[in-house]
């Protein structure tokens, strides 16, 4: 999808962080924008935003985790002419960092419910509308590193983001198996400095346990890291936009991620290895 321009975008999570800078960067390169996020203020003020800079953008309050309120979105849009880029962005971290086994389960359903089912949703409502309207086309997943590479204390963001890199790659290669002109990229950024501020960010009432020790402590190295972060939300949607133009599908942002994400692989090497010089019983 080379050709930006008068083509139509959709970004969920749009309020605030990298979801209002893709936004912002997408009105720069011509693009009609919708902002999807939770109704209330910050959706508001960031529509007001992109519009005083001369952005062609409308806000529609959506929550991605009702499935039937996506469907309703994704017959507005076609009502207005449909998508051509689909940006499943809407994230949250969750409650504070804890071991897996110690996350209320409501936290883990909170999670899954935004950051997996909401990009489902999404898809479940928005690709066969694409694909019907016979244009090319781009699906932006927005991932983590955290979802190539092992992270402890915030099990419920990384199950389901390492899910979400799972289904889009399932999704980039049933779109080419049917012949489709609809590309895909997953969009794994490691800490950028954005409105999504760390683990603890959807602070709800919880009934869970107090973090332990080393919970604390990784959430104190977590905030520290976030703080002092080299890359900004605009410059993560800047290689975004290059990456949808290539056809790219990993989009790793940050200098380094690739050796990160080898270090699962490289661990599979070195325990296969180890199997292999052992006798057999």
């Amino acid at each position: 999808m080379n050709e930006l321009n008068r083509k139509t975008a959709v970004v969920t999570g749009a309020a605030s962080g990298l979801g209002l800078a893709m936004a912002r960067a997408f009105c720069r390169e011509g693009m009609r924008v919708v902002l999807v996020d939770l109704p209330g203020m910050a959706l508001e003020r960031a529509l007001a935003s992109l519009v005083e800079e001369g952005g062609d953008a409308l806000a529609i309050a959506t929550d991605v985790a009702d499935a039937g309120a996506v469907d309703v979105l994704a017959e507005r849009i076609d009502a207005l002419g449909g998508v051509d880029l689909l940006c499943n962005n809407a994230g949250i971290t969750g409650d504070r960092p804890r071991a897996s086994w110690a996350h209320d389960l409501s936290n883990w359903r909170r999670v899954l419910d935004v950051n997996l089912m909401g990009v489902i949703h999404g898809l479940h409502s928005f690709v066969p509308r694409m694909i019907a309207s016979g244009r090319p086309g781009h699906i932006v997943n927005t991932a983590s590193m955290g979802g190539l590479m092992a992270i402890p204390f915030i099990a419920p963001y990384v199950a389901a983001k390492a899910a979400l890199v799972a289904l889009s790659e399932s999704l980039a290669m049933e779109l080419r198996a049917e012949g489709t002109a609809i590309g895909v990229s997953v969009l794994c950024p490691g800490m950028v400095r954005s409105g999504l501020t760390g683990p603890g960010r959807d602070h709800r009432q919880s009934t869970a346990q107090e973090p332990s020790a080393a919970a604390r402590q990784f959430q104190a190295r977590t905030q520290e890291t976030l703080a002092n972060a080299r890359l900004s939300a605009d410059d993560v949607a800047t290689a975004l936009i290059a990456a949808i133009r290539e056809d790219r599908f990993y989009v790793l942002t940050h200098e380094g991620s690739l050796e990160l994400a080898g270090q699962r692989w490289q661990r599979l090497n070195h325990e296969q290895s180890i199997r292999n010089r052992s006798p057999q019983a």
